[in-house]
């Protein structure tokens, strides 16, 4: 991944704000026994506990260790007591478009005065913890932010492919350029932790997804396509799984695009 400028808690805090902010296909996340998160049956959630931590960092610094030379560390007190440690890398794309925050990964750390961390050393912990009520408007603002945003996804799209692996990599750049080609106005965005392909004003026709053996294709329409790919359970979800010794058929993946794109199946 390519960064650009210094990360601050205030600059960290407006890429939430203006929606800038995705999940690496590869976020790990953990917490020390006996720390609690927001919602206490499901553990670390991203919107109930990542997003408004991302908010209310309390420092902010380079990543010293060798495998992450463009990586980032914050930490915030969570309104439970426990403290968030949040990995990250900031993406600028080549065009000159806005930069994404690419979350890595982030790790519940019990203590309440420091915690030791082997990346960055002993974190002293300010005293002051933020209270329900502020966690919860945190997560309402962003959620506004979400709502009101209209700018173009395209540099979080190419952050997501950019953060993927060797093969996967290459089968989300190829199918990104392919949708660009056939439907050249694509509006894209990441939804759900995935690549969205829309058309503005009418809906969402496609995207895609990595597992640990293939690459899922998958495209959204409100009518079956022609031939129907090979995976799915209806029109609204037809797919095709590719893997890392497939070959992609360009040319009928480029029909599936044009034919999703001319009747969305996903609404704006």
């Amino acid at each position: 991944m390519s960064t650009s400028g210094t990360l601050s808690v205030q600059r960290v805090e407006e890429f939430v704000l203006a929606n800038r902010v995705i999940r690496a296909p590869d976020y790990r996340k953990s917490h020390d026994e006996g720390v609690q998160f927001t919602d206490l049956d499901r553990g670390l959630q991203w919107g109930a506990d990542v997003v408004p931590a991302l908010q209310g960092l309390f420092r902010v610094e380079r990543d010293p260790r060798d495998d992450r030379p463009d990586g980032w560390v914050g930490f915030a007190r969570h309104w439970r007591g426990a403290t968030l440690q949040v990995e990250f890398d900031e993406f600028s794309d080549p065009s000159g478009s806005d930069a994404v925050l690419v979350v890595t990964g982030v790790f519940g750390r019990a203590g309440t005065e420091t915690i030791t961390d082997k990346t960055v050393g002993e974190v002293a912990l300010p005293e002051q913890v933020p209270t329900e009520g502020e966690w919860r408007d945190r997560r309402k603002r962003y959620e506004a932010a979400r709502r009101s945003d209209d700018t173009d996804g395209a540099t979080a799209v190419r952050a997501y492919v950019a953060a993927l692996p060797g093969w996967k990599r290459d089968v989300a750049t190829r199918f990104d350029e392919i949708v660009g080609q056939n439907v050249p106005d694509v509006r894209r965005a990441v939804r759900y932790h995935q690549p969205f392909y829309g058309v503005e004003g009418e809906g969402w026709f496609a995207s895609f997804s990595a597992f640990s053996k293939h690459v899922k294709l998958s495209f959204v329409s409100d009518s079956y396509l022609e031939p129907r790919p090979p995976a799915g359970s209806g029109p609204e979800r037809q797919a095709l799984d590719v893997t890392e010794t497939d070959t992609l058929d360009e040319e009928r993946v480029g029909s599936w695009v044009r034919q999703a794109a001319a009747h969305p199946g996903m609404g704006w």
